[in-house]
Protein backbone atom coordinates (compact mmCIF):
# COMPACT_ATOMS: atom_id res chain seq x y z
CA UNK A 1 0.00 0.00 0.00
CA UNK A 2 0.94 3.49 -0.69
CA UNK A 3 0.19 6.90 0.44
CA UNK A 4 0.97 9.96 -1.41
CA UNK A 5 0.06 13.85 -1.84
CA UNK A 6 -0.03 14.56 -5.62
CA UNK A 7 -0.25 18.33 -6.39
CA UNK A 8 -2.15 17.67 -9.13
CA UNK A 9 -4.86 16.36 -6.98
CA UNK A 10 -5.95 19.72 -4.70
CA UNK A 11 -5.55 18.89 -1.24
CA UNK A 12 -6.82 15.20 -2.41
CA UNK A 13 -4.45 12.48 -0.58
CA UNK A 14 -4.22 9.42 -3.12
CA UNK A 15 -3.80 5.64 -1.64
CA UNK A 16 -2.61 3.29 -4.24
CA UNK A 17 -3.35 -0.28 -3.05
CA UNK A 18 -1.88 -3.32 -4.70
CA UNK A 19 -2.06 -6.95 -4.33
CA UNK A 20 -4.72 -9.05 -2.24
CA UNK A 21 -7.08 -7.60 0.24
CA UNK A 22 -8.68 -9.87 2.23
CA UNK A 23 -9.76 -10.48 5.73
CA UNK A 24 -6.57 -10.62 7.51
CA UNK A 25 -5.60 -7.34 5.84
CA UNK A 26 -9.00 -5.58 6.24
CA UNK A 27 -7.94 -4.00 10.18
CA UNK A 28 -4.68 -2.55 9.01
CA UNK A 29 -6.33 -1.06 5.46
CA UNK A 30 -9.18 0.66 7.63
CA UNK A 31 -6.59 2.13 9.86
CA UNK A 32 -4.33 3.57 7.15
CA UNK A 33 -7.62 5.31 4.58
CA UNK A 34 -8.53 6.76 8.50
CA UNK A 35 -5.07 8.26 8.94
CA UNK A 36 -5.04 9.65 5.27
CA UNK A 37 -8.60 10.88 5.46
CA UNK A 38 -7.54 12.23 8.99
CA UNK A 39 -5.00 14.28 7.22
CA UNK A 40 -6.37 15.47 3.63
CA UNK A 41 -7.76 18.47 3.65
CA UNK A 42 -10.72 17.24 1.49
CA UNK A 43 -10.45 13.78 1.41
CA UNK A 44 -8.98 10.85 -0.52
CA UNK A 45 -8.49 8.59 -4.02
CA UNK A 46 -7.93 5.35 -3.81
CA UNK A 47 -6.16 3.75 -6.67
CA UNK A 48 -7.51 -0.15 -6.70
CA UNK A 49 -5.96 -0.16 -10.34
CA UNK A 50 -3.36 -2.54 -9.23
CA UNK A 51 -5.46 -4.81 -6.98
CA UNK A 52 -5.32 -8.20 -7.97
CA UNK A 53 -7.62 -9.73 -5.39
CA UNK A 54 -10.45 -7.84 -2.95
CA UNK A 55 -12.54 -9.99 -0.63
CA UNK A 56 -16.09 -9.59 -0.55
CA UNK A 57 -15.99 -8.94 3.20
CA UNK A 58 -13.46 -5.83 2.58
CA UNK A 59 -16.22 -3.86 1.17
CA UNK A 60 -17.33 -3.07 4.70
CA UNK A 61 -14.05 -1.43 5.01
CA UNK A 62 -14.38 0.82 1.65
CA UNK A 63 -18.24 1.74 3.10
CA UNK A 64 -16.80 2.57 6.96
CA UNK A 65 -14.14 4.96 5.13
CA UNK A 66 -16.92 6.71 2.73
CA UNK A 67 -19.37 6.59 6.00
CA UNK A 68 -16.62 8.69 8.00
CA UNK A 69 -15.19 10.76 4.56
CA UNK A 70 -19.41 12.04 4.91
CA UNK A 71 -19.11 13.20 8.09
CA UNK A 72 -16.50 15.05 8.50
CA UNK A 73 -17.31 16.75 5.19
CA UNK A 74 -14.94 15.21 3.17
CA UNK A 75 -14.64 13.14 -0.40
CA UNK A 76 -13.52 9.67 -1.02
CA UNK A 77 -13.81 8.29 -4.82
CA UNK A 78 -12.23 5.33 -6.05
CA UNK A 79 -9.87 5.51 -8.96
CA UNK A 80 -9.14 3.04 -12.08
CA UNK A 81 -10.97 -0.15 -10.05
CA UNK A 82 -8.88 -3.30 -11.50
CA UNK A 83 -12.07 -5.76 -13.15
CA UNK A 84 -12.26 -7.49 -9.58
CA UNK A 85 -12.82 -4.82 -7.39
CA UNK A 86 -15.67 -3.49 -10.04
CA UNK A 87 -16.87 -6.92 -10.15
CA UNK A 88 -16.53 -7.75 -5.99
CA UNK A 89 -18.57 -3.92 -5.89
CA UNK A 90 -21.17 -4.83 -8.60
CA UNK A 91 -22.33 -8.22 -7.51
CA UNK A 92 -22.49 -6.76 -3.91
CA UNK A 93 -24.72 -3.89 -5.53
CA UNK A 94 -22.47 -0.92 -3.78
CA UNK A 95 -20.78 0.32 -6.93
CA UNK A 96 -23.50 2.83 -7.35
CA UNK A 97 -22.46 4.22 -4.15
CA UNK A 98 -18.68 5.75 -4.82
CA UNK A 99 -17.69 8.17 -6.89
CA UNK A 100 -15.32 6.49 -9.65
CA UNK A 101 -12.71 8.13 -11.67
CA UNK A 102 -9.92 7.28 -14.11
CA UNK A 103 -6.27 6.69 -13.14
CA UNK A 104 -4.50 10.60 -13.59
CA UNK A 105 -1.95 10.59 -16.15
CA UNK A 106 1.62 9.48 -14.96
CA UNK A 107 3.70 12.84 -14.17
CA UNK A 108 6.47 10.79 -15.72
CA UNK A 109 6.66 10.01 -19.18
CA UNK A 110 8.54 6.67 -19.39
CA UNK A 111 5.85 5.19 -17.05
CA UNK A 112 2.99 3.71 -18.47
CA UNK A 113 -0.11 5.06 -16.44
CA UNK A 114 -2.68 2.86 -15.41
CA UNK A 115 -6.40 2.95 -16.78
CA UNK A 116 -9.91 2.25 -15.35
CA UNK A 117 -11.24 -0.84 -15.94
CA UNK A 118 -14.10 -0.71 -18.83
CA UNK A 119 -17.78 -0.91 -17.89
CA UNK A 120 -19.30 -4.38 -18.79
CA UNK A 121 -22.62 -5.27 -18.74
CA UNK A 122 -23.07 -9.82 -18.31
CA UNK A 123 -25.11 -11.00 -20.90
CA UNK A 124 -27.72 -13.53 -20.29
CA UNK A 125 -26.81 -17.32 -20.23
CA UNK A 126 -27.07 -19.12 -23.71
CA UNK A 127 -29.72 -21.00 -23.95
CA UNK A 128 -30.04 -24.60 -23.25
CA UNK A 129 -28.69 -26.92 -26.16
CA UNK A 130 -31.47 -28.20 -28.27
CA UNK A 131 -31.87 -32.18 -27.53
CA UNK A 132 -29.75 -34.39 -29.71
CA UNK A 133 -32.04 -35.61 -32.31
CA UNK A 134 -30.55 -39.40 -32.44
CA UNK A 135 -32.05 -39.36 -28.77
CA UNK A 136 -34.92 -38.38 -29.62
CA UNK A 137 -35.43 -40.81 -32.23
CA UNK A 138 -34.03 -43.31 -30.78
CA UNK A 139 -36.26 -43.37 -27.54
CA UNK A 140 -39.72 -42.58 -29.20
CA UNK A 141 -38.54 -45.78 -31.47
CA UNK A 142 -38.06 -47.65 -28.39
CA UNK A 143 -41.72 -46.86 -27.20
CA UNK A 144 -42.89 -47.69 -30.76
CA UNK A 145 -41.04 -51.01 -30.46
CA UNK A 146 -41.20 -51.71 -34.58
CA UNK A 147 -38.85 -48.78 -35.84
CA UNK A 148 -35.33 -48.55 -35.38
CA UNK A 149 -33.83 -44.83 -34.92
CA UNK A 150 -32.23 -42.81 -37.64
CA UNK A 151 -29.82 -40.19 -38.36
CA UNK A 152 -31.02 -36.85 -39.65
CA UNK A 153 -30.60 -38.03 -43.49
CA UNK A 154 -33.06 -41.12 -42.81
CA UNK A 155 -30.37 -43.53 -42.40
CA UNK A 156 -31.21 -46.04 -39.83
CA UNK A 157 -28.59 -45.91 -36.90
CA UNK A 158 -27.85 -48.50 -33.92
CA UNK A 159 -29.57 -52.82 -33.93
CA UNK A 160 -31.59 -53.49 -36.41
Amino acid sequence: MRIHSDPRTEGIVVVVLRGEIDYACEEMLLRCLTSALSSSVRGIAIDLSKVSFWACSSVKVLLATRELAQRHGKTMSLRALSPIVRRVLELSEYLHLFTTEPALASPHPDRRPATAAPSRTLAPAPPPPAPDARASAYSSAGSAGTSSPSDSTGVPVGPA
